[in-house]
């Protein structure tokens, strides 16, 4: 069994974290830039992506978007009280943020509204099979894999990459201000509750994932973590691929 971890530093600062945790963030970092740096957020902070781009992008997230929650939801049932600290840590988290991802996929209903984008038309998920992968991806983690890995997949990876791309599409006004005044809170407001810097979900959700794998986990566990992560932002950007 591998000795038990317990924070230590500040949440937010990476080595606070056990060292496997750490070399997983940096095994994962490149990876994780080519999301954010992908052309479909540059396009959209700039105002230049078209139309089609942007139906794609909205048709092509909605599954995940929608989903969310229920990946949190069949996470919380692997979590059992008072098993482990990781596993109360895991149904705190868990419990208090399904509610709040269910908000979210209302707000994305509103965002491609403004862009022409019905909901009709994102329940129809009218898309090529590799622009859908990352849901079912997800769904398959959710329901079949380690908490620890299953969190690192969503969690962590994907809420987290996205706070990180919300947030560069926000760094100008640019995008804002193509919508006319009266429209601009709505049509910006998924993308203004994901656009912190200092969002602590992401950094919880890894310091849940730390304690409960501890300090020294078994080389299985370490790679189930990393390849979690990586396959997350594989099927994110070729979700990003195909909108172009």
């Amino acid at each position: 069994m591998s000795p038990e971890f317990k924070r230590q530093g500040a949440l937010k600062d990476p080595a606070s974290y056990p060292a496997w945790l750490q070399q997983v963030l940096h095994e994962t970092s490149d990876a994780r830039k080519l999301i954010v740096g992908h052309q479909i957020f540059a396009g959209m902070r700039d105002a230049t992506l078209n139309a089609r781009e942007f139906s794609a992008f909205f048709v092509n997230g909605w599954p995940v978007v929608e989903q969310f929650p229920q990946y949190m939801a069949m996470n919380l049932l692997k979590a059992r009280f008072g098993r482990s600290e990781g596993e109360d840590m895991a149904r705190r988290y868990l419990t208090r943020n399904i509610r709040v991802e269910q908000n979210h996929a209302e707000y994305w209903v509103d965002w491609a509204a403004v862009h022409d984008v019905s909901k009709d038309k994102l329940l129809q998920a009218d898309g090529p099979p590799a622009a859908f992968a990352l849901s079912h991806w997800c769904w398959t983690g959710g329901s079949m894999d380690q908490l620890a890995s299953s969190m690192a997949a969503t969690n962590y990876a994907i809420e987290g990459v996205t706070g990180d791309w919300a947030t560069l599409v926000c760094s100008t006004p640019s995008y804002e201000e193509s919508f006319p005044p009266p429209i601009r809170k709505k049509a910006m407001r998924w993308l203004k509750l994901h656009a912190h810097y200092d969002d602590a979900h992401p950094w919880e959700a890894l310091d849940i994932i730390a304690t409960l794998l501890g300090s020294k986990p078994e080389k299985k566990s370490v790679d189930d973590v990393r390849n979690s992560i990586l396959t997350s932002f594989s099927y994110f950007k070729a979700s990003l691929d195909c909108c172009l």
